[in-house]
């Protein structure tokens, strides 16, 4: 009697880089264990010893202690792993030309220390000539295990040699890296390079590769380079002498962005890394970074900030609106955003600031990331929210939810502490009522022109008391584009249009 046994069905995973990860990893830790081989010798240390202090203290050539192969292991293990002894070094022809007579070829325990040594150090202390002449000896000592069978990251080396072992090796990588469009892992994958991911050449590559990226991304686009430019070993690596990387990073995402709007994913890059700047200038973000970005970037980014804090603000004005169970007041609402949007879209919101209600807060904290949020001040014991928006330098308007009154005035109160980023925390009071009094305490013209307060009416009437005091301060508005389509033929009909 024979069996019939079910047909066996294998579903083999396909093999990419990234399942090789560990094994490569293991890999660069044997090597690394391998490297150290022999370093325990009396003979091996005393070289060390007479050649740091003969080349370091007494400031002699290094070629001077270099007499035989051990001296030549002892040289490359110093420059891998000192960088005192490598500030000490001059990289000279006549060097590089004593090495080859001591030991030609370079065994691989020293070509690869020498290696290490280039990775590691690269430009730091080294004169372009000297790079030159390193590179180029490196080059010419890897072409000498052309064909031959071995150590697999030392074949990597040999197969790029020319591509790796250049001045200009880190942005040649990455250009090779964005034709073959593959990310930065894989590039430290695909050269050997994942052991050296400290190394200076590596960070070299790490910037160019996120700079290019970004400077080749379409103005707003967003990009997964996005989370990986925020983070803050990125961020906080050396760019210059003066710099980190995060501030070219700011740089050309804020210059390449257009004066009135930057898409929601730049921004928050840019809010995460370096955060709002409308705080006070003792702020340790404000000094680490804003103070460095010139006064006409900040303002830019101020105005961006003016167009989310409106976003926010209306987000409140809504939710208020349609918690009331008013209809009159969800209408209101409506007509609000649209002369708040107009005043925004006319170019005419400069600078800005949200107040929000403990509630309010809460609704943030559930819808954003704290780093993706721009600078905000409480109001205390109220569900009243409020944004205050500076209009051209010519009127400063403050406006609220929670049956405010919206208040327009030519000058901002001091007494107010509206502009004033060290106060974080102000009363309902403070800007519900205050402002009136104190415009007349400081400005003496309460009962003229300067300062203007009425509550919102279903009708046409505060939209059109509103525009007559802008036209009035000097600001040039569209009043199309601050009433709905709708209602701007019944509001020529009442009041007439310039």
């Amino acid at each position: 009697m024979s069996i019939s046994l079910p047909s066996l069905t294998f579903e083999l995973l396909e093999w990419n880089d990234k399942h090789f990860s560990t094994t490569r990893h293991a890999e660069e830790r044997l090597r690394k264990m391998a490297s150290t081989a022999g370093t325990n010798s009396d003979q091996f240390k005393n070289s060390l010893k007479r050649m740091f202090r003969g080349v370091c203290v007494e400031k002699n050539p290094a070629d001077f202690y270099i007499r035989r192969g051990l001296d030549v292991r002892a040289f490359t293990f110093l420059m891998a792993t000192s960088e005192d002894f490598f500030r000490c070094v001059e990289l000279s022809s006549e060097l590089l030309s004593h090495l080859r007579e001591i030991r030609a070829p370079m065994s691989k325990i020293s070509l690869t220390q020498f290696i290490r040594g280039f990775l590691t150090h690269f430009d730091l202390h080294t004169e372009v000539d000297d790079l030159k002449r390193w590179a180029q000896f490196l080059q010419d000592e890897l072409s000498q295990y052309v064909g031959r069978k071995g150590d697999s990251q030392l074949q990597v080396f040999v197969a790029n040699r020319e591509l790796i072992f250049s001045t200009y090796g880190p942005s040649r990588i990455v250009r090779q890296a964005q034709e073959e469009n593959i990310d930065f892992d894989m590039v430290l994958d695909k050269y050997s390079l994942v052991g050296f991911s400290d190394a200076r050449f590596t960070q070299l590559c790490r910037y160019q590769y996120y700079l290019q990226t970004l400077k080749s991304l379409n103005v707003g686009e967003d990009h997964s380079v996005l989370s990986e430019i925020v983070k803050r070993d990125v961020v906080n690596s050396p760019y210059t002498a003066n710099k980190q990387l995060g501030h070219e990073i700011l740089e050309i995402l804020i210059d390449r962005s257009g004066t009135d709007s930057i898409s929601s994913s730049w921004q928050r890059a840019v809010l995460e890394i370096a955060g709002d700047p409308r705080v006070p200038k003792s702020a340790a973000k404000y000094q680490q970074w804003w103070s460095l970005l010139g006064d006409n970037r900040i303002a830019k980014v101020r105005g961006w900030l003016s167009s989310f804090d409106l976003k926010l603000f209306l987000e409140f004005l809504e939710q208020s609106a349609k918690e009331s169970g008013n209809a009159d007041m969800e209408r209101m609402f409506g007509d609000r955003k649209i002369f708040m949007e107009g005043l925004l879209a006319q170019g005419l919101v400069t600078d800005s600031r949200l107040f929000l209600s403990k509630s309010a807060q809460m609704y943030l904290k559930k819808s954003y990331r704290k780093e993706e949020l721009p600078a905000y001040a409480r109001l205390n014991g109220t569900q009243t929210s409020v944004i205050y928006l500076n209009l051209s330098g010519r009127v400063r308007m403050i406006e609220g939810s929670h049956s405010f009154k919206l208040k327009l005035m030519d000058k901002l109160p001091s007494a107010l502490g509206i502009d004033d980023y060290s106060v974080s925390t102000f009363d309902d009071s403070k800007l519900r009522t205050s402002p009136g009094w104190s415009y007349q305490r400081e400005y003496g013209n309460y009962s003229g022109n300067g300062f203007v307060e009425f509550a919102h009416h279903t009708q046409l009437s505060w939209q059109h008391r509103a525009i007559e005091y802008l036209k009035d301060q000097g600001l040039q508005v569209d009043i199309s584009k601050l009433i709905s389509a709708d209602k701007y033929r019944m509001y020529k009909n009442k009041f007439g249009a310039d």
